[in-house]
């Protein structure tokens, strides 16, 4: 990831505690929503009739959106950090 522009709070911005809340806020809803994908069944049965290279290709397809999620989630945990929460 490349190095992320974080916000400065001051006194004609947004309040640091609005930040941090609505950092805070997308962060919790995205743990419910990482948990949910992990949850989802994932399985080669649901795949094979469409041949041999459907189940590593939709394997590798969840892998990375699996790394999708994470990278959002280190950008928000980033803006925590930074905002002190």
């Amino acid at each position: 990831m490349t190095k992320l522009t974080l916000p400065t709070v001051h006194l004609n911005g947004t309040s640091r505690k609005m930040l941090a809340d609505g950092y805070f806020a997308a962060y919790r809803k995205l743990q419910d929503a990482i948990r949910s994908f992990g949850e989802i069944e994932h399985n080669a049965r649901d795949y094979y009739v469409q041949g041999p290279g459907a189940w590593p290709q939709a394997a590798e397809q969840r892998v990375q959106m699996r790394e999708h999620l994470n990278a959002v989630q280190k950008y928000l945990e980033a803006h925590l950090i930074h905002l002190g929460e």
